[in-house]
C-alpha cells in the first residue's frame, strides 16, 4: 500500500504544483526508508501516468466530471496499474478510489473493465488523425502538435510523435583524447561505429550505458551527435580563444575534452547559477578550471566578460528545449508554448551580441535542443539578412526518429566569407 500512497503523493506534487518530476521524487524518498523495489515501482508507476496523462485525465473528468484532483490522481494511478504497469494489487488501487465517487458514479473496477477489453483510450467522438487525437496519442500539447505540422508536414510530424513516445536510443561520443576510435570499436563491439562521423556511436549493449566499463574509464559520455557534427564544421583553434554562451545546463565540456586533451584560453559565460555551477563542478572534477574563465552575465553584458574578440564564439540560448519531450515524462507539464516569441526575441538579442565579438575569419555556433523553425532556421536566417559579413557554412535540423537523432538544430557560421 505504501507504493501506491507515495505514487499518489508524488503525482500531486508534480502535476498540481508543478515540481519537476525528479526533484519530487528525491524529496519523497529522502523521507522514507524504502527498499530498492519499491522506489523501482513508484517511479515506474508515476512515470507511466505521466506518459498517458493527457488521455487518461480527459477520460476520468468525462467520466467524473465533480471528481477532486486527489480522486483524479487515485484513479489515474488505478487505470494506469490495470492497463501497463501491472505492478501493484489492483484491488488495492480501486478500493483507494471508492471514497472520491459519488453516488450513482460507476465503480473504478466498471471504468476501467471496458478499456481493458478493446485498449483504446482516446474517446471515439474524437476524430482519427486529428490533431486532438494525436495530442491525445502521443500525449503531447496539442499546441505542440499544430505547430510541427505546419512547419515539417504530416509525415514528418507524426514520425516525431512517435518517436517521442518511445525511449530515444543510446548515442555516446567517444573520448579521442584517451583512445582511438579503431581500437574503442575492436575493443568494445557492443558499440555500433558511425560511419558517417567518426567518434559517434550507438551502444547496443544489454547492461545500462553508465554501468559500462568505458562510461566508468571515461572512454565515452553520452552526448548528441549534434555537439560533434557542428565542431566538424569549422576549424576551432583554442589558441585564438573560445567562448560560450549558456542559458541552461548542458555537456558542452565533454565535446571539447573528447578533442582537447587539457583545456585553455576558453570563457565560458553563464546566463545563470544553476548552469554557471554545474559547468564549475564538471571542471574541478576533471581538474580543467584553470584553463576557463567562468562568468556569470547576461547576453548584453557579454562585452565586458571579455578582453578582446575570439576566433569561435558558441551561443546556447533558452529556448522552447522540445527534446526533454522524449526525455522527460513531465515536460509537458513545464513548457509553456506562449513563451516562444520571447526565446526568439532573446534568441535575437544574443546571436547579435556575440557576433559581435568574432574576429575577421573567426566562426559563430548557435546551437539549440528542440523542433522549432521560428527558433533556428528563422533566427539564422533573419541574422543572415542584417549580417551579410556572415556567411552560412552549414546548418542542420536533428530529428528524434532518424538514426542518432534527437531534437536538436545547429548552425555554423563564418566571418569574412567563404574564401577567407
Amino acid at each position: 500500500m505504501i507504493q501506491q500512497t507515495l505514487a499518489k503523493e508524488l503525482l500531486l506534487k508534480i502535476i498540481y504544483d508543478r515540481t519537476p518530476f525528479s526533484l519530487a521524487l528525491k524529496t519523497v524518498f529522502r523521507r522514507h526508508n524504502l527498499t530498492r523495489e519499491d522506489r523501482v515501482n513508484i517511479s515506474a508507476v508515476v512515470g507511466c501516468v505521466l506518459r498517458h496523462f493527457l488521455v487518461m485525465d480527459k477520460i476520468i473528468r468525462l467520466g467524473y466530471p465533480e471528481m477532486e484532483k486527489e480522486g483524479i490522481v487515485t484513479l489515474l494511478i488505478a487505470l494506469c496499474n490495470a492497463l501497463f504497469i501491472k505492478r501493484l494489487d489492483q484491488k488495492e488501487c480501486n478500493d483507494a478510489v471508492a471514497p472520491f465517487i459519488k453516488e450513482g458514479e460507476l465503480s473504478a473496477e466498471d471504468f476501467i473493465n471496458p478499456y481493458l477489453e478493446d485498449r483504446k483510450l482516446v474517446p471515439s467522438d474524437i476524430e482519427v488523425g486529428s490533431h486532438d487525437f494525436l495530442s491525445y496519442r502521443y500525449n503531447t500539447p496539442v499546441g505542440i502538435v499544430k505547430m510541427w505540422h505546419k512547419q515539417f508536414g504530416h509525415i514528418s510530424a507524426n514520425k516525431i510523435l512517435r518517436s517521442n513516445s518511445r525511449p530515444g536510443q543510446t548515442v555516446v561520443r567517444v573520448n579521442n583524447t584517451l583512445i582511438s576510435n579503431d581500437d574503442f570499436f575492436e575493443r568494445y563491439p557492443e558499440f555500433e561505429r558511425n560511419k558517417n562521423t567518426e567518434g559517434v556511436a550507438l551502444y547496443r549493449g544489454e547492461i545500462k550505458f553508465k554501468s559500462h566499463q568505458v562510461y566508468e574509464k571515461r572512454l565515452a559520455c553520452l552526448l548528441p551527435l549534434a555537439y560533434k557534427e557542428m565542431f566538424d564544421v569549422i576549424d576551432l583553434d583554442l589558441q585564438r580563444g573560445l567562448a560560450i554562451y549558456c542559458e541552461y545546463p548542458n555537456d558542452i565540456f565533454s565535446e571539447l575534452l573528447a578533442y582537447y586533451p587539457t583545456l585553455e584560453n576558453i570563457d565560458f559565460i553563464a546566463s545563470n547559477l544553476n548552469t554557471l555551477n554545474k559547468a564549475k563542478n564538471f571542471l574541478a572534477r576533471n581538474n580543467y578550471l584553470k584553463g576557463v574563465n567562468i562568468y556569470e552575465a547576461q547576453a548584453s553584458s557579454i562585452i565586458t566578460c571579455l578582453s578582446k574578440q575570439v576566433q569561435t564564439f558558441l551561443v546556447m540560448p533558452d529556448n522552447s528545449r522540445l527534446n526533454l519531450l522524449q526525455l522527460l515524462p513531465d515536460y509537458f507539464f513545464h513548457f509553456d508554448l506562449e513563451k516562444l516569441d520571447d526565446y526568439i526575441a532573446n534568441q535575437k538579442v544574443v546571436i547579435e551580441e556575440a557576433a559581435a565579438q568574432v574576429e575577421e575569419g573567426g566562426y559563430l555556433l548557435y546551437l539549440i535542443d528542440t523542433i522549432s523553425k521560428k527558433e533556428s532556421s528563422a533566427v539564422i536566417n533573419e541574422f543572415l539578412n542584417e549580417h551579410p559579413e556572415f556567411v552560412l557554412l552549414r546548418d542542420k535540423q536533428y530529428f528524434p526518429y532518424k538514426k542518432y537523432g534527437a531534437s536538436y538544430y545547429f548552425a555554423a557560421l563564418k566571418k569574412g566569407g567563404m574564401d577567407d
